[in-house]
């Protein structure tokens, strides 16, 4: 178990920019993004679908100028999550969602990045929320075998406004539709809906990703000092049932649910110097 660091958590610079600064505060692993038409740390999922080799190529370049490993990739297709999903209501955006996450497992095989987050989809609204659950957790399934032929793990970050906002449908898209996909676990998608701690504990078992953002009931992100999660306690339960990953520190700063309102430098030394002690590496 290692603590790591989200490089979008800058993304108001360049990539180079992002990764000299997770360098110089210490870190030797990084997560990388590729969040269509957001910031500019991102690579864009289009032009790695169009040739994953080069791009995978020009960041492995800089990964090894800053001495730094990739621990997961984190692409997004459209410039908000209802768009480009992966259950859209258009069977060719559908397909064409599986063909950007083919080029995407690609570039991870390239660069030796062990697994890929992906949104599962949303909530649209001219379907029940079951049908649109089904269609996300079939593609979901779909994703998660396209990854794995490139020896890529595939994960999933449920989310406020998503088809998995709740820990319950969350595990149920691993259960019952694609096994072999994992949770990408942040706990303030949760927190920030009052649900109880005891059911977020739930997704431990199906986690392949940890994302670290501090938070309170009511609130997405806060600063390290309004934190209500007990960290030292989820490091405990996820030591208990073995995970072996990252845990990625992912303060971000964007209009959504009012990211914008934390110093994200700040409060990323400030929780690393919390965390480090309980995980125990960088």
């Amino acid at each position: 178990m290692r603590l790591t660091l989200s490089a979008y958590s800058f993304e108001v610079l360049p990539l180079e920019a992002c990764l000299a600064i997770v360098r110089h505060m210490g870190f030797k692993a990084v997560d990388l993004s590729g969040f269509h038409a957001r910031g500019r740390a991102s690579i864009e999922p289009e032009a790695i679908a169009a040739d994953p080799e080069r791009e995978a190529d020009a960041v492995g370049d800089l990964l090894a100028r800053y001495g730094l490993v990739c621990t997961d990739f984190f692409p997004q297709f459209g410039a908000s999550p209802d768009q480009h999903s992966l259950n859209d209501p258009d069977l060719a955006v559908q397909e064409h969602c599986l063909s950007l996450i083919r080029g995407c497992a690609r570039f991870c095989q390239r660069l030796g990045i062990p697994g890929m987050t992906i949104l599962p989809g949303v909530d649209h609204p001219l379907r029940k929320h079951e049908d649109n659950l089904q269609i996300a957790g079939h593609h979901l399934r779909l994703a998660a075998n396209i990854a794995g032929e490139y020896g890529v793990e595939l994960r999933f970050e449920p989310h406020m406004g998503s088809v998995a906002q709740t820990p319950e449908t969350a595990i149920r898209l691993v259960t019952e539709f694609a096994p072999t996909a994992r949770i990408t676990l942040d706990y303030s998608h949760f927190v920030l809906q009052y649900i109880a701690l005891e059911r977020i504990h739930a997704c431990i078992p199906y986690t392949g990703h940890v994302h670290v953002r501090p938070t309170r009931a009511g609130k997405l992100q806060t600063r390290y000092v309004e934190n209500t999660i007990p960290w030292a306690d989820v490091i405990e339960r996820l030591k208990a049932v073995g995970y072996q990953g990252a845990l990625s520190l992912e303060y971000v700063c964007a209009d959504w649910f009012d990211l914008n309102q934390c110093d994200t430098l700040y409060e990323t030394w400030t929780t690393k110097d919390a965390l480090l002690p309980l995980v125990g590496a960088l």
